[in-house]
């Protein structure tokens, strides 16, 4: 408001400018209206999550044999202690991310039903959206690969400036304005390293040699995992309902739980999905989601009771000496990466889980493909 570029005065702002535009139009509205401007931040994130679970409500009973769709949306989001601290206390916008991604998988499914290119294309502009918002969406635009052939060449063009236009546009005049900036703050943000799983681990370890060379590594597996799912969803014609959701998990999940950095806003990338996904399995998988869940809940709710940095909730209602120092050592990086560590493990497994069901998937197609030649 004062006149300077943020993304040069400042090093908050790690993402295209969605977010800064929506802050702006916040303040404007807290000072026409005297509201406060962090009530005002809420209620934008409390409609964008109803949005989010209303689409939620949707696919789930179009899609899945669910029978009681509202009680599912109660536990997985209304009353999941997770999402009320990401939206009333974190205030947080990884929110929207949760709703740009479930619209795009929601518009293949539709296309997937009725292979008719305005679905696709929809889809295509949800996650344009998605990746104006924060580029993470980008990573799932393999899923548009998947039947592209019944979609024609034009609109193929369409889709690709539904979907690449928003953020180059945005992010050209941001880089127009100071190109160190954005290279600095945009395309070499990699999140806070050293406090969960892995490179958390490693900092605990003292291996500083190999938490330097870590995101390299990851970037490289991650890349060639990536374009081999894309080479694979190019040459399928259909997937069902559960393999879509959980192709799309897959991308989204492995950045927290293997990449270089975190932080536990990410969760509501994928969430919706896993609650989209629990319907469609059973057994063991669904024992391992309502098991993730738990896990989470009691995760979120002790990092954002006692974490200074989290807004340590506990402190406004008791505080004691034991208490501060308990959240003293638990806000260290070695505490805070033990305390996720079983939800890590968790991360891993349910990834390391529909990794090896769509790997399976990948191999038997390439054998088939190679076979055939």
């Amino acid at each position: 408001m004062a006149g300077g570029n943020p993304y040069h005065l400042t090093s908050n702002l790690n993402w295209p400018p969605f977010w800064m535009q929506l802050v702006f139009l916040f303040k404007k509205i807290s000072l026409a209206t005297h509201w406060p401007f962090d009530i005002v931040v809420r209620g934008f994130l409390v409609v964008g999550e109803s949005a989010l679970a209303w689409l939620l409500y949707v696919t789930v009973k179009e899609y899945t044999k669910c029978k009681d769709a509202t009680e599912l949306l109660v536990f997985g989001v209304a009353v999941n202690p997770v999402c009320i601290l990401q939206v009333c206390q974190h205030c947080n916008f990884d929110v929207l991310i949760g709703f740009w991604v479930l619209l795009t998988i929601y518009m293949l499914l539709r296309f997937q039903d009725r292979h008719e290119s305005r679905f696709w294309l929809c889809a295509c502009f949800a996650l344009g959206m998605g990746t104006l918002t924060k580029t993470v969406p980008l990573s799932l635009m393999p899923l548009l690969l998947l039947s592209i052939r019944k979609v024609k060449p034009v609109e193929q063009m369409i889709g690709l400036i539904l979907f690449l236009g928003p953020v180059i546009l945005a992010l050209s005049i941001l880089y127009v304005l100071g190109p160190e900036d954005i290279k600095t703050n945009v395309f070499g943000y990699r999140s806070i390293s050293g406090y969960f799983g892995l490179p958390g681990l490693l900092a605990c370890w003292g291996a500083s040699r190999w938490l330097a060379i870590y995101p390299y590594g990851f970037e490289v597996i991650y890349g060639i995992g990536w374009i081999c799912l894309a080479a694979w969803l190019w040459s399928k014609e259909t997937l069902n309902q559960l393999q879509i959701i959980s192709v799309a998990v897959i991308i989204l999940l492995a950045i927290p739980t293997l990449g270089p950095g975190y932080g536990p806003q990410y969760v509501y990338w994928f969430l919706p999905l896993l609650v989209l996904m629990y319907p469609l399995v059973e057994g063991k998988f669904r024992l391992l989601l309502m098991i993730l869940y738990g896990i989470g809940m009691v995760t979120y709710l002790t990092e954002y009771s006692l974490f200074p940095g989290h807004g340590a909730i506990l402190f406004s209602i008791v505080s004691s000496p034991a208490l501060f120092n308990l959240a003293t050592r638990l806000a260290s990086p070695a505490g805070e990466t033990f305390l996720r560590l079983p939800l890590w493990m968790l991360y891993f497994i349910l990834l390391a889980w529909l990794g090896t069901t769509i790997g399976k998937e990948m191999a038997r197609d390439f054998r088939n493909a190679w076979s055939r030649r």
